[in-house]
């Protein structure tokens, strides 16, 4: 049965009360991030980011130890019932997501900063409708999705090594392979949310690590735009 019809009297209001709390987390995670990617963007912290971005492979790595590991961990809390492990590991993956925003604002103009996360922002939600639109209104089955979003991860990663050694305007075609993958691995968890295959709290931090994810890489084509349109 998929996870948005029913049988039974009051298990509609149950589910719409199960959605509404992974968005409402899910959405306070990604408000949270975004203050601090500005607050920290004013720090030394943005520039320890912005020399460790400035290399792929070590933004790679900083990438999956800081955003991947604190979601392993995340998950690894819940699953074994503590909620302790599970806030060390969104605290770690929101410290990761904010060395890559501080990172990217600390070279821009404060009134910038805000201008941009604010068009960002509305971007990205618009962008997270449409999947959400997409998903619940058909009953196609998005379970491979999170496979198809590592093979663009992957093909993301291959495809910026090549532009690393090779010519570094390849490199951009790595972004967007980047923020493919986000966006379809937002799709998983939309499904996953719409089939209730994990719980309200493991939901919403998958939602918030994609979306998050979506954020970052639309925040970089902003300020470039924001760059050229002020040059």
């Amino acid at each position: 049965m998929s996870g948005i019809e029913y049988d039974a009297p009051g298990v509609e209001t149950a589910a719409s009360r199960s959605v509404s709390k992974i968005a409402g987390i899910g959405a306070g995670l990604v408000a949270l991030n975004i203050v601090l990617m500005l607050v920290l963007s004013e720090t030394a912290v943005a520039g320890i980011g912005a020399l460790l971005f400035s290399n792929f492979f070590l933004g790679i790595a900083t990438f999956a130890v800081t955003v991947g590991g604190g979601y392993w961990l995340a998950n690894t809390g819940i699953e074994k019932g503590s909620m302790g492990l599970a806030g060390v590991g969104v605290a770690l993956s929101q410290f990761g997501y904010a060395l890559i925003g501080s990172a990217l604002l600390a070279g821009v103009p404060p009134s910038t900063r805000v201008t941009a996360l604010g068009i960002t922002a509305v971007i990205t939600g618009l962008i997270t409708a449409v999947v959400a639109v997409a998903v619940f209104k058909t009953d196609h089955s998005f379970e491979r999705w999170q496979l198809y979003s590592w093979v663009c991860f992957g093909a993301g990663f291959l495809v910026g090594a090549i532009g690393f050694f090779v010519n570094p305007t390849i490199m951009l075609a790595a972004g967007a392979l980047f923020l493919l993958g986000f966006v379809v691995d937002l799709t998983y968890e939309i499904w996953a949310v719409r089939e209730s295959k994990y719980g309200d709290l493991r939901s919403a931090i998958g939602i918030y690590i994609a979306v998050m994810g979506v954020f970052i890489h639309i925040l970089q084509l902003v300020l470039r735009v924001l760059e050229l349109l002020d040059a």
